[in-house]
């Protein structure tokens, strides 16, 4: 029998099973009317956490006891490991309050041994009631309880024990998990080529991993103010993006806490501990519970924030969870300072392609310089070769005179002023073009000088 109570005992693995199992195992084993397991609890009290009972007798489970009596005369000595067996409460010597407390619950004999620890802590008390008559406890059956009782102290702990491994082990698994996720993310926040399309991933990426309401990046303008400049959100909430933001609570002190990297979690924002204003200023989005990580920029400031938003409902927020928004937030700062470096080799090279033009275009007004250069040169040439021709037509005018008629003179003389008016005409505009070119030529060697001023910088 022995036997097959500590099996059943330790196949369970949770401490309510334990409990339930122990109380109807030893009930049937002593057939006694009710079997009850009572836990000690803070404060001097103890509660009944668990019963098997015959029909008839009134239940005590979840009852809570406020036992002066007991505590302050046997709660030490049970820890020594005290049994105390009683085979009838009228006739024993124990106190009136004590007798009080049993006949409510129609106790006539009852037997009470230690749950205790393999650390020798005291767990609570295994106690068996006969509840339709006084009952002689047979040492057997003394002897066969506070084995019960022993077991179910080494079931409990190994049941502690299971459940830390399976918690260590949960929290394992959420870690790899996360950290799986958070590699396929920092791919895909890293391909963002703008400071835009960066901000915008981070937010994407974080509230569908979360699974969470809302996604925000809270830019800083001034130590406690800001902007919402981008934002993933469920269609079911209103949009925040562009909303200004003034919060007094961002103290110097705060502010720097984030800057080193700090983080904070709230589950629910009422009981969270944070002053009115912030709180209403949540309410006012639709807020109940938010992570908010630090986004680095570049020379390590401040940028802003990265805030998930839990709206619809409170939430308790698991360390995995807060560890990779923060990686998230880190990434996102490193995917900034590559999209500005980006942004800004975008434009040197769009300037270079600007430089590149005006040195084209310069260079093909030089050449076009030099063509109109020569032209003028040819020009000139023949210009002097034209009033050379012209002091030899004069001379021979004059030689002429006395060989024709005054008719014949006057006509000649007419020709002669009209080439002398327009030798003098395209002497002007020569000289006019030799102006203008000289100032062209200005012009571009200023411009030369600028282009190569730009490239060196």
């Amino acid at each position: 029998m022995f036997t097959n109570l500590i099996s059943r005992i330790h196949n369970c693995s949770r401490e309510e099973d334990i409990l339930t199992a122990s109380v109807e195992s030893v009930k049937q084993a002593l057939n006694c009317d009710r079997a009850v397991v009572y836990s000690l609890q803070p404060q001097n009290l103890g509660k009944v956490v668990a019963e098997a009972v015959e029909p008839g007798f009134p239940r005590t489970i979840e009852t809570t006891i406020d036992d002066p009596c007991f505590q302050s005369r046997h709660i030490n000595s049970y820890r020594q490991g005290r049994i105390s067996a009683i085979d009838n409460i009228q006739t024993a010597r124990i106190t009136p309050c004590h007798i009080e407390t049993l006949e409510k619950i129609a106790v006539k004999a009852n037997l009470v041994v230690p749950i205790l620890l393999p650390n020798h802590e005291l767990y609570g008390l295994l106690i068996l009631h006969q509840c339709s008559e006084p009952r002689a406890w047979k040492p057997e059956e003394i002897a066969l309880t506070a084995q019960m009782a022993l077991q179910i102290g080494w079931a409990l702990d190994n049941a502690v024990r299971w459940s830390e491994c399976q918690k260590i082990y949960s929290i394992i698994e959420r870690q790899k998990y996360y950290s799986d996720l958070l590699v396929t993310a920092t791919q895909k926040i890293h391909q963002g080529n703008t400071r835009v399309e960066v901000l915008q991933i981070a937010t994407t990426q974080a509230r569908l991993i979360l699974r969470c309401d809302r996604s925000v990046v809270y830019a800083f303008a001034q130590p406690n103010l800001g902007k919402i400049i981008a934002e993933s959100t469920l269609p079911a909430l209103s949009s925040i993006e562009g909303m200004t933001i003034e919060d007094p609570c961002f103290e110097p002190d705060y502010i720097g806490k984030y800057q080193h990297g700090g983080v904070q979690s709230i589950d629910n924002i009422h009981e969270a501990g944070i002053s009115d204003r912030f709180v209403n200023i949540l309410v006012k989005i639709a807020v109940k519970a938010n992570i908010t990580v630090p986004i680095i920029g570049s020379q390590n400031e401040l940028f802003g924030l990265l805030v998930v938003h839990q709206c619809f409902n409170y939430r308790n927020w698991q360390e995995p969870e807060i560890e990779f928004l923060r990686q998230i937030g880190i990434q996102t700062g490193l995917a900034l300072l590559k999209g500005q470096c980006q942004e800004e080799v975008m434009a040197m090279k769009s300037s270079l392609k600007r430089a590149g033009i005006v040195k084209e275009t310069i260079a093909t007004a030089d050449t076009q310089i030099q063509h109109v250069k020569e032209s003028i040169t040819n020009s000139v040439q023949n210009l002097d070769e034209a009033k050379h021709l012209m002091r030899l037509l004069s001379h021979e005018v004059i030689s002429l005179t006395e060989k024709f008629s005054s008719e014949d003179i006057n006509l000649i003389r007419i020709i002669a002023k009209k080439l002398q008016s327009n030798t003098d005409t395209a002497t002007v505009e020569t000289l006019s073009l030799q102006s203008d070119v000289a100032e062209l030529e200005t012009a571009i060697d200023s411009a030369i000088r600028v282009y190569k001023s730009h490239s060196y910088n």
